[in-house]
């Protein structure tokens, strides 16, 4: 069983590395696609990539790490459900279209309002809650993998993704930093932007 998880660990790293490879702008610099087309192929790895992982760790037999109860349960789908909500809600500031590659993307805008006047990444706090309130809803070793990998992959996600941010807007990006905090708000701190 224990190769299996590990096997399970690897595809994970496997795919943020490959994930995190691809979205790179000299990645991107060097391909013969247009920016839209890139996006459209790099979605379909990412969502196919993704599915591939996650149904090899649903094919793993697992054991719990702690025993189900009522209180997991619950608290389980409390967190895991206000990712979703987080995450839904995070997409506002987005066209969902432009996102996956369907229609061109309009980047030339740092989103600083809403939930981004409370935290840099909402989309990543969002899977956080989601991953972590499924990992307790169901707290088998092999969601314990999936919880670890992201946290692992989250500190290295943040930076390539905020280099990229910086490149882009510069001092707006970096005062905006400043600011606000990366994943969760500081509940006693007023919201920035407009």
């Amino acid at each position: 069983m224990l190769i299996t998880h590990l096997t399970f660990f690897g595809l994970w790293v496997m795919y943020y590395a490959l994930h995190s490879f691809l979205a790179l702008n000299s990645t991107k610099a060097k391909v013969p696609f247009s920016p839209r087309t890139y996006r459209l192929l790099y979605s379909t790895f990412a969502g196919l990539g993704l599915l591939f992982v996650l149904f090899f760790g649903a094919s793993l037999e697992s054991s719990f790490i702690i025993a189900p109860s009522e209180t997991t349960t619950y608290l389980g789908l409390i967190l895991a459900g206000t990712g979703v909500l987080l995450v839904k809600r995070a997409f506002r500031s987005y066209s969902f279209r432009g996102f996956l590659g369907f229609k061109k993307e309009d980047n030339s805008t740092l989103h600083t309002s809403g939930l981004q006047g409370r935290m840099r990444h909402p989309l990543y706090t969002g899977t956080v809650l989601l991953v972590a309130g499924y990992l307790i809803f169901n707290p088998l070793l092999v969601n314990l993998v999936t919880f670890a990998s992201l946290m692992i992959y989250l500190p290295i996600g943040i930076k390539l993704e905020e280099k990229k941010l910086l490149e882009q807007f510069g001092d707006d990006y970096r005062s905006y930093q400043q600011q606000v905090p990366a994943l969760f708000p500081n509940p006693f701190k007023k919201a920035s932007g407009k």
